[in-house]
């Protein structure tokens, strides 16, 4: 059992090393081998458990790519997609059985991996009845729309090649090993690829990340950046926004990640192993929005919560 987790990088973390320094900490390092309460200690069990946390928002995100992944997988196999219904239906009830689930407290601890603990559930917070509400507004939305998205539009007709749905991969920079996750990647008749990213939430300006994987599927599929096309589909409102990729959009972006990985490396005593400085050199970013909805704010004295 190694000390120490590997290193790596992905957009998820760098966005967790910005929103707060403590909770990256508790995350990346304080949880790592809490799985095994007889090896682990105490501090690393409970920091992996409160690492298991997930909150209905983004539970429900999951669940929609889930059910996007599942339609597409059928339609990839040449068998009829899901009615909208039936969709409906099956988000519904997983949604209920992770409510149902929460509340069985000593099941989760025994198995925090396998067993679904709702943040809001688990620190009674007030706002989950607001929040059932709004997913389920939501939910009605990302069913009606998917199936009249340009992407499900375009994947229906004849000649389009799948090429990669809901992967994990990786590609090497700065000796870093760094992972993507696409959600859809095909190839249109015209030999252009197109990138997708599904959207459950706001819309936001999410092109750094879709440009990192533009620099994945040049490097692995050999493709001329024209060639690459980036589309964002937002499933609450049924519309899309769609990028070019440039030669200086994909250098930008990679020295971006090249500035991350020297800040993440500024935070460890042996970048070797991986070793962090102590918990004290993580500086907390306190917020009454942030610390609200952080799985770590029952082990952070600096919770403004």
């Amino acid at each position: 059992m190694a000390q120490y987790p590997q290193w790596s990088y992905s957009q998820s973390r760098a966005n967790m090393f910005d929103e707060c320094l403590r909770k990256y900490y508790f995350h990346y390092y304080a949880a790592h081998n809490g799985w095994n309460d007889r090896l682990g200690s105490p501090e690393q069990v409970h920091a992996y458990r409160l690492k298991q946390l997930r909150n209905f928002y983004l539970l429900f995100g999951d669940l929609a790519h889930r059910m996007c992944e599942s339609a597409l997988r059928q339609l990839n196999d040449g068998k009829q997609a899901p009615r909208p219904e039936f969709l409906s239906q099956t988000m519904r009830q997983l949604l209920n059985d992770a409510y149902v689930q929460s509340k069985d407290r000593d099941a989760w601890l025994r198995n925090p991996k396998q067993h679904m603990m709702l943040s809001e559930v688990y620190y009674g917070d007030d706002t989950l009845s607001s929040r059932i509400s709004t997913i389920r507004e939501r939910q009605q939305e990302c069913v009606r729309h998917l199936y009249a998205t340009r992407t499900w539009q375009e994947v229906s007709q004849p000649g389009m090649n799948i090429l990669e749905i809901e992967k994990w991969d990786h590609l090497i920079l700065f000796d870093t090993k760094v992972y993507v996750k696409m959600d859809l990647l095909y190839r249109r008749p015209d030999h252009n690829v197109v990138i997708v990213d599904w959207k459950t939430g706001r819309e936001d300006d999410f092109s750094d990340q879709l440009y990192l994987y533009a620099s994945y599927v040049q490097e692995k599929y050999n493709l001329p950046l024209d060639q690459i096309v980036i589309r964002v589909e937002y499933l609450v409102t049924g519309d899309h926004q769609e990028y070019s990729v440039t030669r200086e959009d994909i250098d930008r972006v990679e020295r971006n990640i090249g500035s991350y990985i020297q800040e993440m490396k500024s935070c460890l005593d042996d970048d070797y192993y991986n070793r962090p400085k102590p918990e004290t050199f993580f500086t907390p970013m306190p917020s009454a929005r942030k610390c609200r909805d952080c799985n770590f704010r029952e082990m952070c004295s600096a919770s403004v919560v």
